[in-house]
Parts: C-alpha cells; structure tokens; sequence
C-alpha cells in the first residue's frame, strides 16, 4: 500500500509540477516535472529533508557552473570538471541528494553556451516549482496516521502475549520443546516485520511527533530479546520440576498484563516474592536438580529486566497510552 501512495504521488507531482512550469512559459518545463518525482520518498520526513537538501546542492551546482562556464568557456571539458568537483564537495557536504537534479538543470546552461540572467532565473524557477510542489504533497498526502500506529501497538503487544504464553507452556510440558521453539521463531519474525513497517509509520508523522511510539516499539523488540533469552534457558529443561509450574504459572499471568499501561511495577514486587521463595528453598540435591534449578533463576532474571525495560519507558513517556483503551 505503502508502495501504491508513493506511486500516485510521483505521478500527480510531475504532472502538476510540469504544467505549472508550462503555464509559466519556463524553457524546459518538463524538467520540474522529473525534480518533483524525485523529491517524491517512502516516508514523509525522508522527503521533506531531502527535498530541502537537494534544494541547496542545486543552487549550489548551479552558481558553481555558471562561474566555471564563465571563467574557462561553455565546453564538454569545462563541464566534466565540474561534474567532479561539484560531485565530491556534495558528497563531503552530506548533500549528495542534489548531484543528479544539479546535472539535469546544469546542462540546460550548457547547451545555451551563454550566460544570461532569465536563464538562471529559468532554472531556479524550475527548481523551485518542483520543490514547493513535491513539498506540499508530501506533507498533506493522507497516508499514515496514528490511528495506523495503534493497530501495529495492538498487533505486537498480542505477539509479546503468545510469546509468554508458550513459554509458560513450555515450562510446564519441555517435552515437545522443538515444537515451542518452531513458533517462537515464527512469532520473533512477525515482530521484527511489524517494526519495520512502523519505523517508516513513524517518519510520516511530521507534526507533535515526540517518537514515543518508536521508543514503544523498540522497547518491544528489546523485551523480544529478553524471551529469547529466557527460551534458550528453557530449552535446556528437560523434566518437570516444582519450581517450574510455579514460574509457568506466573509467565502466564504476566501475559496476560501486556498491554499500554504500567502493569510492571505491580508484577515486579510479585516477582520479588517469587524470588525470594527461591532462594529461601533448600538446595538442590543433585548436579542434574542443580542445573535445572540455575536455568529457572536465570528465567526469573530475564523477566525482571523483561519489566524494567517497560517500566523505564513509562518513566520517559509517563502520558504514554492514557487516552486508550486499555488491552
């Protein structure tokens, strides 16, 4: 869909672009048609900025080729080394956007072999049509929304769920933990797809955008990380243990807190209970009881930095969620 809005975009930005240069009887108006469409990107931060960029590295280009042309003459030879002067300070600039629309516009001065002020003023016009007309498109185009941000929340946040969930049920039956793992593997991919996606969401948000959901979501993949790891423990477990079904029964309950809201501090103090109860128990007796008993603490670490990790991103976004519905 993404992809699809791009497309239209460009389409109606050089059409649009090109017939005003047209209705202004600017030499080369098809030209602002092709500077729209290539100020025209997947996101609309990414096309704003580098609109602005290349905007500069053409005024740029333009001035240094006309004083190229009017020191040394309107050659192939005086152009070439302008192409590569011009090319390596744009690239040491960081403005390297602006090379190829900077050629375009520089070789229209060159096949005029004369220095005339209408004729940079023809270029500058076709510059700035297509900038204005690419800019207003890409700031008004309704495309995302935060309304799309939220669906993507919801989306992850069930995905954290189910990753929970198995996880308790792997604990509880290490039998068939190939199984669990396949799905696991299944899930993680799913979220780093989602977030992807919502990386690009985030950039079309130009307005009030504090990034608060990008932090949300990279706090997602972070808390993916500590299950991973929390997997890996178990999938050393090889028989049912009593400590076990007790951690099961608690992961399975945390699932059920994933959400917007700041659960983690509550299952932090249960979680502290929890730990406590373990380290009060006796000591295992065998090395087999030892290291099973190792994987499950290590669990129990990996969930409290499982919450921390929410609960420092209420710490920096505390507004974060209040005006939805709770999941």
């Amino acid at each position: 869909m993404r992809l699809l809005h791009t497309a239209i975009k460009m389409s109606l930005v050089g059409v649009i672009a090109s017939l005003i240069a047209r209705f202004f009887s600017l030499e080369y108006w098809l030209t602002a048609g092709i500077l729209a469409i290539l100020s025209i990107h997947l996101t609309k931060r990414d096309s704003v900025e580098i609109s602005f960029r290349r905007l500069f590295d053409a005024i740029f280009g333009i001035i240094l080729s006309t004083l190229l042309f009017i020191a040394f003459g309107y050659t192939f030879i005086v152009f070439s080394i302008f192409v590569f002067i011009f090319a390596y300070i744009s690239w040491v600039l960081k403005v390297s956007e602006g090379i190829v629309p900077s050629l375009v516009l520089v070789t229209h001065l060159l096949m005029e072999g004369e220095f005339s002020f209408s004729l940079i003023g023809n270029e500058l016009a076709l510059l700035f049509i297509a900038v204005a007309v690419a800019t207003l498109f890409n700031v008004f185009y309704p495309t995302s929304s935060e309304k799309e941000l939220n669906n993507h929340v919801s989306s992850v946040d069930q995905l954290i769920r189910d990753h929970l969930f198995m996880l308790a049920l792997l604990l509880k039956d290490p039998k068939y933990h190939e199984e669990y793992y396949r799905h696991y593997m299944m899930l993680d991919r799913k979220i780093s797809d989602t977030i992807d996606i919502v990386e690009l969401v985030d950039k079309d948000l130009l307005f009030y955008n504090d990034h608060s959901y990008l932090s949300y979501f990279h706090m997602r993949r972070e808390q993916a990380s500590y299950i991973r790891h929390m997997y890996q423990q178990a999938l050393k477990i090889n028989a049912l243990h009593p400590f076990a079904l007790k951690i099961s029964e608690y992961v399975r309950d945390l699932s059920f807190e994933i959400g917007l809201y700041n659960k983690a501090i509550g299952q932090l103090k249960k979680l502290d209970i929890l730990q406590q109860f373990y380290k009060d128990s006796p000591l295992p007796k065998t090395r087999e009881e030892f290291e099973l008993r190792a994987s499950l603490f290590q669990i129990l670490n990996e969930i409290e930095s499982f919450l921390m990790v929410k609960v420092q991103f209420h710490h920096q976004y505390p507004e974060f969620g209040l005006d939805e519905i709770p999941i």
